[in-house]
């Protein structure tokens, strides 16, 4: 289980990408969606955060980030 909160997340994709992320329903799920520059949902919605971190954590941007964010929180 990933100790990150949806917007620990968002800051770090917010922050080291040009994209967002934010919350996602089709209506009968919920879960996340990266957003690209344009608005776009970019590939599949997440349904858990722990895939949120996978995905996100290929940029080594976010993946510095997340690390320090995880050395300061401790």
């Amino acid at each position: 289980m990933t100790m990150f909160t949806f917007d620990v997340l968002r800051d770090a994709v917010r922050e080291c990408t040009s994209y967002d992320l934010q919350r996602y329903s089709d209506g009968e799920e919920n879960g996340y969606a990266l957003i690209d520059p344009y608005g776009d949902i970019d590939g599949d919605p997440f349904y858990d955060l722990e895939d949120v971190v996978d995905f996100i954590t290929n940029n080594s941007q976010v993946e510095d980030y997340l690390d320090n964010y995880r050395k300061e929180a401790a």
